[in-house]
């Protein structure tokens, strides 16, 4: 058995899909999660499993400390929610964790304020949305500025989110008082972004002090996300510009370890732009794994035992699909526009079970899995809408 590795979050399928990747590559995997019904606590994958106190806990720390050092535990993979609970004690754990051991970089990462001010200084305002940055205290002109526009906020005085902080605005008047709402929820500024158009695009990447050790690049197959704005059916589609943009602006950020770019490219023109950075594992990470580009072994690889991979050329046109909720939103979300409706149930069904196309949680090894959580789904599904009928 190879090296302990911690796998948090397993209830997402970010860290579910790292979990399977290291489980199959031989780790020892430890799967924790804060609530018992984690779906990553029944994987095949898991070695181990353990539930924690929430990450609001002032014991939470204390507990992961503890169960490490007794388990032996030689790597955390890394993920928004552990990031944000150690923050106080990053130094302590940061042996532990294949990213920076610098916590500025760290933290910067999951920072969209701290992104956009590292880019504007190093000169990567191309291809970027029309943004501003608007401090407590300031009276923001959004004139110009393209709709929707995106209001995002940055973090507290103290350095952490303190809530919920996006809002899509369809006015002006709507983005300037989602602006003072946000501002008075604790932030201390917030970004303010101009919409752009075109099909989203992801570029996952794992980066060491010398640059890009591997990567991917995955489109959106539908035209728009669905309502929650994920990319609920993508494939793997080499774009050599978008990927050379993300990985300049991982560089400029100083980031280590694995992160996804998120852009929005125009498929008649291929002008694109920048949207975000994720600074831990990307929901679509199941497709990267199917492509061939294996970032969590990759990474465990690199951080325990130096180990720099090989060139690796990702699989072309490989689809994968977030079964549900996600393509069940995405059909909800078309039934309600105007077009043919049997058109879009006869697409709907046809990838539903075509072959060819990978579901997130129907994994090789792990596949009770899915129909253990399809069950749940549904459940819940048929309980919602035996409230609505009631």
């Amino acid at each position: 058995m190879k090296a302990a590795i911690l796998v948090p979050d397993v209830q997402t399928r970010a860290q579910l899909a790292a979990l399977r990747s290291l489980g199959r590559a031989g780790y020892e995997t430890h799967a924790v999660a804060a609530a018992p019904q984690a779906m990553g606590l029944r994987s095949r994958f898991a070695r181990h499993t353990a539930t924690h106190p929430c990450y609001g806990d002032a014991a939470f720390c204390d507990w992961l400390a503890a169960y490490a050092k007794a388990n032996g535990i030689r790597m955390i993979v890394p993920s928004g929610g552990l990031l944000s609970a150690v923050r106080e004690r990053f130094a302590e754990f940061s042996p532990l964790l294949p990213v920076s051991a610098d916590p500025a970089i760290v933290y910067a990462g999951g920072d969209k304020i701290a992104a956009y001010d590292c880019w504007r200084a190093a000169g990567l305002l191309d291809h970027h949305p029309k943004t501003r940055v608007v401090r407590a205290g300031e009276t923001p002109d959004l004139s110009g500025f393209p709709l929707p526009i995106y209001v995002k906020g940055g973090r507290g005085a103290d350095g952490e989110v303190v809530g919920v902080g996006f809002h899509q605005c369809r006015s002006i008047d709507a983005a300037e008082e989602a602006i003072r709402r946000t501002l008075a929820a604790g932030y201390e500024s917030v970004l303010v972004q101009g919409g752009v158009t075109g099909r989203q695009v992801g570029v996952s990447l794992l980066m060491g002090p010398e640059g890009a050790l591997a990567g991917n690049v995955v489109v959106d197959c539908h035209a728009e996300p669905h309502s929650k704005g994920t990319m609920s059916l993508r494939r793997s589609e080499w774009h050599q510009d978008i990927y050379d943009d993300a990985v300049r602006r991982l560089s400029a950020l100083g980031w280590i370890g694995c992160a996804m770019v998120e852009y929005r490219r125009d498929d008649d023109s291929g002008d694109f732009h920048v949207i975000e950075v994720n600074a831990r594992f990307w929901q679509y990470l199941h497709l990267d794994l199917h492509a061939g580009v294996d970032f969590p072994r990759l990474a465990a690889e690199w951080f325990l035992e130096g180990r720099i991979p090989p060139p690796i050329r990702p699989r072309q046109g490989i689809v994968c699909r977030d079964t549900f909720p996600g393509e069940f939103a995405w059909l909800a979300n078309t039934l309600r526009r105007p077009g043919s409706k049997a058109a879009t149930l006869a697409a709907f069904t046809g990838r539903f079970i075509d072959p060819r196309i990978h579901a997130d949680l129907n994994f090789p090894g792990d596949r009770a899995l899915y129909f253990r959580e399809f069950g749940r789904f549904a459940a819940n599904e048929l309980r919602a809408l035996r409230r609505k009928i009631i």
